[in-house]
């Protein structure tokens, strides 16, 4: 069975503004290297030398994205076996749906690989093994996420507790567990079942299809119906907007994950992950010798990002964000880095929107 990677990157998260907006979104921009999280996502899925039979990859991103997405492909040097447009935002089950029917009607035995395109691996090697020890079990019939070994009480992200062994590193997964307070994540912590839920998957995409049908046939009836409407150009795929826009906004964790009987989870897996969600998480990978970027005197704790040309000096501040893009500045307590959503609801009201 061929492994069919599939690339999510149509996200316009705003949790890192100024620097992540709709018009360039975390996904496309150099935030933890000289690399974007979608460039080094590619790199990470690209043929190698460990067995993997992965084919060219598949994307799935937003119309407005289409020169982004094509210039960064060019600038891995990796052609893509298609980039599906969609017409508006529609959560992951329609992207799932979509993936597994595009899929199927290709390879109607492939294996689909679906990841994010804005988290960050440190470990690329780690997490191409978790695949290669996932795919047996896909290919006996489960849809396979991968956990992430938890290293701290996290409260922002959902788990996933494992169950009976299925293979190497794999086992059936016993519960999906949502965000916990802290007292419960620390108990999981402790309990050494449960790793983080990625939100990255391995599946047989007939197998999805017949999950979603289960659980969820509004869904894959609308994606089905979107690419039958479809228009193509090459490799340029753009879903039918009038069906795609009338499929149910669902995540593929509550539309098939949290119900089917299906599920396993490789892991936990050690590869450095992040999913780089708030701007406290991003100073976490950032590097500093001292010698450049911001002056800090009396200074703990802090995340600072500017822009190339920018100097940002700190003085005698703690636990603090700050950071610096085009002409917008944003200064405010790492507590509240959740809260950045406010700001675009204020820019919102001012009419600002070429600011988001």
């Amino acid at each position: 069975m061929t492994i069919y990677p599939v690339v999510m990157c149509g996200g316009s998260g705003t949790r890192l503004w100024p620097v992540s907006t709709a018009r360039t979104p975390k996904q496309f921009v150099n935030l933890v290297s000289g690399e974007s999280l979608f460039r080094q996502t590619i790199r990470r899925i690209a043929p190698g030398d460990d067995g993997l039979d992965l084919a060219a990859p598949i994307i799935i991103s937003n119309a407005r994205y289409l020169d982004l997405v094509e210039s960064q492909m060019a600038e891995t040097g990796v052609a893509p076996q298609a980039i599906l447009l969609e017409p508006c935002a529609r959560n992951t089950a329609a992207v799932a749906a979509i993936a597994a029917e595009f899929v199927s009607r290709m390879d109607p035995d492939g294996l689909v690989l679906l990841l994010p395109a804005d988290h960050f691996i440190g470990r690329p090697d780690a997490f191409r093994k978790a695949v290669a020890d996932a795919v047996e079990v896909a290919r006996n019939g489960r849809i396979v996420t991968f956990g992430i070994s938890p290293d701290r009480p996290e409260t922002g992200f959902g788990y996933i507790k494992a169950g009976e062994p299925l293979g190497p590193s794999t086992h059936a997964v016993a519960a999906f567990r949502e965000k916990p307070d802290r007292a419960t994540a620390m108990a999981y912590l402790s309990d050494g079942t449960y790793s983080w839920n990625a939100g990255i998957f391995l599946f047989p995409a007939s197998l999805m299809q017949a999950e979603l049908s289960a659980h969820a046939p509004d869904v894959l009836e609308g994606a089905a119906a979107a690419l039958d409407a479809t228009a193509s150009s090459d490799k340029i795929v753009r879903i039918d907007e009038e069906s795609f826009s009338s499929i149910r906004s669902i995540s593929i964790d509550y539309a098939v994950m949290e119900r089917t009987q299906r599920a396993a989870v490789v892991g936990p897996l050690s590869c450095a992950w992040s999913d780089v969600g708030t701007w406290p998480t991003l100073g976490e990978l950032q590097d500093g010798d001292g010698t450049s970027g911001p002056v800090l005197i009396d200074t703990k704790n802090c995340t600072i990002h500017a822009d190339d040309g920018t100097l940002v000096a700190a003085l005698g501040i703690e636990d603090m964000v700050i950071a610096v893009h085009d002409g917008a500045v944003l200064v405010m307590p790492k507590s509240r880095s959740q809260d950045v959503s406010l700001i675009i609801d204020a820019l919102k009201a001012r009419g600002r929107s070429d600011l988001f």
